[in-house]
């Protein structure tokens, strides 16, 4: 039935109606674009940073903080594939159906996501944390508590990237 009310909709349209995918990325958008990026990547470095030297005690290696930085990458690697995943799930159907157009149902889907961030009270993650076993959380400096971050880190991300 939808099919039906789509197509007769969509037999009025013009062409030029429809998002031309094909044309190059504004220049000014890329600058912004990197600009951002570098950034997020100088104040995260910069955070890191000073956690390292106002943390108590002296380290003698910087392994830790290493695994730490890896670590880090991963997880937003995660939340890259989580997100167009969540996103290409949440505006599949405002798409389709013809309700938004692609960028708008992209944007707007970005926009809520960010807002449900902002406003979420962390339930579901301390839930999921309750899960793991406690003497591994208490550990996370020793290898096992690595190894743990890591696996479910990658597996969150070929869960993602699979489905």
């Amino acid at each position: 039935m939808t099919d039906v009310a789509a197509s007769s909709r969509l037999a009025g349209r013009s062409p030029e109606a429809r998002p031309n995918l094909q044309k190059p990325v504004n220049r000014l958008t890329a600058v912004i674009f990197v600009v951002l990026l570098a950034g997020g990547i100088l104040f995260t470095a910069q955070s890191l940073y000073s956690d390292v030297t106002s943390a108590p005690g002296h380290t003698t290696t910087f392994l830790p903080f290493l695994l730490l930085g890896i670590a880090l990458l991963v997880a937003l690697g995660f939340e890259f594939v989580n997100g167009f995943h969540d996103t290409a799930n949440a505006v599949a159907t405002v798409i389709y159906t013809h309700s938004l157009a692609p960028h708008v149902a992209v944007v707007w889907s970005g926009l809520w996501t960010f807002l449900g961030v902002l406003v979420s009270s962390g339930a579901v993650a301390f839930g999921i944390i309750s899960l793991l076993p406690v003497e591994l959380i208490l550990q996370v400096g020793s290898d096992a508590g690595f190894a743990m971050v890591f696996a479910l880190l990658i597996a969150a991300i070929l869960w993602n990237v699979g489905t």
